[in-house]
């Protein structure tokens, strides 16, 4: 970053019903933002409801018991404010961007969304309708089936990460499922709210934070749902079949280390050279932009707290599928065995760095940020000393952890394509598993 990062002053409180609380007073402009986070997403999903966070994320913001989803949101649009949430797998973020001159009218109603929703029932309907049409849209995308195929291999049906919504999951749900969902998840044990923007700390005292402390909780958070890291012991191929596609899709990966993992930052860095940075990646240039022999390619890292991925992600015409395969994998060796150089360390640094900048711009990104922060349980000196943090990581600790965190010999290959065109260049790359696209996975 041009100059090193400060956050605004801040105070922080912690409640007697177990939340943290956060402001940042800042009378620059006519704005606020209260934004909580919540230590639960999709992971959470009680096995075989799948779906079950999503939606009930979802119907807190249609309406409380005192107000119709109608009124509800006339009360927001009214006065020019927005509602905000955002749903992870380990964790979910339920805000609203409003003027200050409003917040004695608006902050009560966004309190009462978080503790006393409505759960209309034809809310509910429409919100299932919508999650199943988009199911069946995402069924027939040959890359979200090559990607539900991956984390199933990678993880297991026993674990959150390879179990996925489906059409018979969102059906089950009924009314009690979410209600009884949000009874034990939506409490203010274990959350953290950021409240930034023009507003006073008298204010703040006598009006906002009694309003959250009368929150009680239902009953007590039992464990923080958090996936637990898994690595897959051998390599594996499957095929999917779907049979209208004149290129296969394919996904080539394994596991990878969580955001908590010490190496993370070395992990993010090398990504970046490999696949990860667009046409400067490695894959792009020499894959793509030399060879022509796919229209785009790149690599990616899932971390969550624990548990991550890694994942190569490209489509190319079914006669070229060895071809590919074989050149994805030979750089993948070369990443392995030799690692990144020096030049290519230096440029992602410099991406890394200037990206984390345009991350801290205006108040809304500031307090995401501070609630990334605080969900890793890290201090705002990891976002002040970023670039300096970045720029001490060595070439060598970046080589090792590519060393120790890959290995070519234990990727998993899924590709999604016409199976009598396909399948024997696949089971050249190991025992060939057979699917049709419209298995379910269990």
């Amino acid at each position: 970053m041009a100059s090193q990062f400060h956050f605004p002053p801040m105070q922080e409180y912690m409640l007697e019903n177990g939340m943290r609380v956060v402001i940042l007073p800042d009378h620059e402009q006519e704005g606020m933002v209260v934004a909580l986070q919540l230590p639960f997403g999709r992971f959470a999903d009680p096995a075989g409801f799948e779906g079950c966070a999503e939606i009930c994320v979802g119907l807190m913001q249609k309406g409380t018991e005192t107000r119709t989803y109608e009124q509800f949101s006339e009360t927001f649009e009214n006065r020019g404010a927005t509602l905000f949430a955002d749903l992870g797998e380990e964790h979910a973020m339920i805000g609203i961007k409003m003027l200050s001159r409003f917040k004695d009218e608006l902050f009560p109603c966004f309190r009462d969304m978080l503790v006393a929703p409505r759960f209309d029932t034809r809310e509910l309907f429409r919100l299932k309708q919508e999650m199943i049409t988009a199911l069946r849209a995402e069924t027939v995308d040959p890359g979200t089936v090559a990607n539900r195929h991956f984390y199933h291999e990678l993880a297991g049906s026993s674990h959150p990460a390879g179990r996925h919504h489906s059409v018979q999951s969102i059906r089950k749900l009924r009314r009690e499922h979410v209600v009884t969902f949000f009874r034990e998840q939506v409490i203010p044990d274990g959350c953290t709210m950021v409240i930034a923007g023009d507003f006073s700390q008298s204010w703040f005292s006598r009006y906002a934070r009694p309003a959250i402390e009368e929150w009680k909780n239902a009953a007590k958070r039992l464990m923080r749902v958090e996936a637990p890291p898994v690595a897959a012991a051998r390599k594996a191929v499957r095929l999917v079949e779907k049979n209208d596609l004149t290129q296969v899709s394919l996904v080539i990966g394994q596991d990878a280390p969580g955001e908590l993992d010490p190496l993370r930052n070395q992990i993010a860095l090398a990504n970046y050279i490999f696949g990860a940075g667009n046409f400067s990646s490695r894959l792009m240039t020499r894959i793509r932009s030399s060879a022509g022999r796919t229209y785009g390619i790149a690599s990616h890292i899932t971390a969550e707290r624990r548990f991550g991925a890694f994942t190569i992600s490209t489509s190319t015409q079914n006669r070229q599928l060895t071809e590919v395969v074989e050149a994805v994998l030979g750089e993948f060796r070369q990443f392995h065995d030799k690692g990144v150089t020096t030049e290519e360390l230096e440029n992602a640094k410099r991406f890394v760095i200037g990206n984390m900048a345009f991350q801290l711009e205006g108040i809304t990104n500031l307090v995401e940020k501070l609630l990334w922060l605080y969900f890793y349980n890290r201090s705002t000196a990891y976002i002040e000393r970023f670039e300096e943090m970045i720029n001490s990581i060595t070439l060598e600790s970046v080589n090792e952890a590519v060393a120790q965190r890959f290995d070519p010999e234990r990727l998993i290959f899924i590709g999604v394509g016409r199976r009598t065109e396909i399948a024997s260049q696949l089971a050249a790359f190991g025992p060939l598993q057979l699917y049709h696209f419209k298995d379910r996975l269990r």
